[in-house]
């Protein structure tokens, strides 16, 4: 012994390599990621698509984590929908997303964060996912960089930036790579990879876990089939026992879904399956997010069914055809039968192949968007244009093809251009409530309000995740009879007493309100019920905790006994008011929001202007900036005649404008959302569309 180190040999020296190289992929593809979705990462902690979907996607990262460390036996017992049980199961469980997460999520870093960063990473890793399966499959880097570009940037990932799940796809071209590996080579290291590429697969999403078993399935044909190597020992016997395994470490996932299916009766109707099956026209219609450049392709909203998959994918993809003569013959098949089966699967109801899946297989009846088959096909046209733009690389002279390949690449990006998105700033920090509810100590649960229209209670489940509490009325991919109940009664007017009786059978011990969420009409009603209930004893005013939102808390006095009021911050009406009617939306109402326009930059006093009226009635106008109530600075009703003149049957028009100046404050520059908010006498409201604007002083 001389105590020298021993050399790594060429086999760790290969291993090293290869790991180095594909980790500076990996960065390649993290940086065009941000350069695609721009300008997401430049403030990731608070950026996201929506206050919808995103929020509920937090939470359920956040429990996650938070499950599998403090009841890892009970994980699917989650503190939304209190009483009930298995509620993680009412949506996507996430698992698989939220895993590499973990560090982040226990060490504080906001779920909403956390969110933006998986969202991000989830472009990037299914790019290199797409990337190392063209790889495998051709021997080319250069088509490995052209299926990467095509698939982690494909429209319908842009298409999907609400729903984290369904655009987060990293294992979806491993586990494809995973079985060409095996079917080359049945060694046990491989085998063990397919199970884990499968299991990951199935843990991402419950979606995915379901629509690639055809087209694997299929593969595995292809694959397998020739030579008689799929009756082979080492095929059957590894491979099964892989799979076998990472099926036994998913069945904990499923059995929550087949349990709430059977207690609870929460199935997709065919009716709301067909409503989401495409049509073949629906391949060349882009989602409302995305603005290519190409004529004829103006965007339009058809929900999920916008499956537009720009035109340089299918055109390379076409080019593979070439392929076939080459001898490509397995990655040409396997790029046409994702292809093929994702296209077929897409048209859902409207087509043999889903609804006969849906009628006689198990899973896919729970399918409620067949559209999301997209995703399959976009893995099969990016395998099939990087074989296209590998066979156009082989008619040129060997040393021209690198600048081939990066020219494509180059015009791949450019028709999949997105950026700059329109994100909103999201509410990534707890308010004062949320604060307050962590530290208060309950024996049942919590009702937020005012919960319905327009937020639709994703931001009281986004809020869960910093509170912790046995939340009742929250939102998910089904919601319980309770939580229906409560938001429907509390937007009655007058409230019903037997709002109180819900409240303390559930049991529930806290109410929240957040005034300033709510027009002046609402808010006036809520309280008439609050202070009629705190003079029969039933509701303990417990303290406004968020000034700056109205935020108050009420203790159900059955569930959390009497004790000490602080004062009212607000004084009751005299008994008998007048009521202000309940409101409903109705998105006939005549109004409109001419300024400020989408996108808009602010300097200095920011002007909502518009119109707002009825024949006879001029409707309220209500203005929320970031969810709350804003007061403006001045506010005045003007004349319309251009309204007038388009629309006589209105009347007269002389106060149908409406005009409302705002000061910006000291911490209100950077990106806002504006609410606008009508109502009429009858209490018929309209929510105007969010938009967006940039406020500078």
């Amino acid at each position: 012994m001389n105590g020298r180190m021993t050399p790594p040999g060429p086999a760790a020296r290969s291993l090293r390599r290869r790991v180095l190289r594909d980790a500076l992929v990996i960065a390649a593809f993290l940086v065009l990621t941000v350069a695609m979705t721009w300008p997401w990462a430049t403030d990731v902690r608070r950026h996201c698509p929506g206050p919808g979907d995103p929020y509920l996607v937090s939470w359920i990262l956040w429990w996650d984590a938070h499950g599998t460390f403090t009841q890892p036996l009970r994980l699917f017992d989650a503190n939304i929908f209190f009483p009930h049980r298995d509620t993680l199961a009412f949506s996507e469980h996430c698992y698989g997303i939220a895993l590499p997460f973990f560090p982040l999520l226990l060490s504080g870093v906001a779920p909403l964060t956390v969110h933006g960063i998986a969202m991000l990473a989830g472009f990037a890793l299914s790019g290199f996912g797409a990337f190392r399966l063209a790889r495998t499959l051709t021997g080319s880097t250069g088509a490995g960089w052209i299926a990467g570009l095509a698939f982690g940037f494909a429209l319908y990932r842009f298409a999907q930036l609400t729903h984290l799940p369904y655009a987060f796809t990293p294992f979806m071209p491993l586990i494809l790579e995973a079985l060409v590996l095996f079917a080359r080579e049945a060694s046990r290291k491989r085998a063990a990879w397919l199970g884990f590429a499968f299991l990951m697969n199935g843990l991402t999403a419950v979606h995915w876990l379901i629509l690639t078993a055809v087209p694997l399935l299929l593969s595995g044909l292809v694959l397998l089939a020739p030579e008689r190597r799929l009756l082979s020992r080492e095929v059957a016997v590894r491979g099964g026992a892989a799979l076998a395994l990472a099926g036994l470490c998913l069945v904990p996932f499923l059995l929550p879904y087949a349990r709430v299916a059977e207690r609870e009766g929460f199935v997709r109707a065919e009716a709301e399956a067909r409503f989401y099956s495409a049509h073949p026209s629906d391949w060349v219609r882009p989602h409302t997010r995305i603005r290519p450049w190409w004529p004829g392709t103006a965007p339009r909203n058809r929900g999920e069914r916008n499956l537009f998959p720009g035109v340089a994918v299918p055109l390379l993809a076409a080019a593979a055809l070439v392929a076939w003569r080459r001898g490509r013959r397995e990655a040409w098949l396997l790029g046409l039968v994702w292809s093929g089966v994702g296209f077929l699967g897409s048209l859902g109801m409207n087509a043999f192949f889903h609804r006969f899946l849906f009628a006689h297989v198990p899973g896919f009846a729970a399918i409620r968007v067949p559209a999301r088959w997209a995703m399959v096909a976009n893995l099969g046209l990016a395998l099939l244009a990087g074989l296209g733009a590998l066979a156009l690389a082989e008619r040129v002279a060997a040393r021209a093809r690198p600048f081939l390949f990066a020219a494509a690449g180059a015009v791949l990006l450019l028709d999949l251009r997105e950026a700059p998105l329109q994100l909103f700033r999201g509410a990534a920090a707890p308010d004062g409530l949320a604060r307050v509810l962590k530290e208060t100590p309950m024996k049942g649960g919590l009702v937020e309000l005012p919960g319905g229209p327009p937020r639709r209670n994703f931001p009281f489940v986004l809020r869960a995740a910093d509170h912790g509490k046995p939340l009742v009325n929250a939102i998910s991919g089904f919601r319980t009879k309770e939580a229906i109940r409560v938001d429907s009664l509390f937007r009655r007017r007058p409230i019903p007493d037997e709002t109180l009786d819900l409240l303390e059978s559930i049991p529930v011990s806290y109410v929240t309100v957040r005034e300033r969420w709510m027009t002046p009409e609402e808010h006036e009603g809520l309280r008439q019920f609050l202070a009629r209930s705190r003079a029969a004893g039933r509701l303990r005013f417990a303290g406004r905790h968020d000034a700056d939102l109205g935020g108050d808390l009420w203790a159900v006095v059955k569930t959390e006994g009497a004790g000490v009021e602080p004062p009212l911050p607000w004084s009751p009406g005299p008994p008998g008011s007048a009521v202000p009617p309940a409101s409903r939306e109705d998105e006939s109402l005549s109004c409109s929001v001419d300024d400020p326009g989408p996108a808009a930059d602010v300097a200095g006093t920011l002007l909502v202007r518009g119109w707002a009226r009825l024949p006879g009635e001029d409707l309220a106008v209500t203005i929320f900036i970031d969810d709350v109530a804003r007061t403006p600075d001045s506010f005045q009703r003007v004349a319309r005649p251009d309204v007038a003149a388009v629309v006589p049957s209105l009347g007269d028009c002389s106060t149908a404008g409406y005009e409302a100046r705002f000061t910006p404050g000291a911490d209100d520059a950077g990106l806002h959302e504006l609410l606008v908010v009508f109502r009429a006498k009858d209490g018929r409201v309209r929510y105007y569309p969010l938009r967006q604007f940039t406020w500078t002083k």
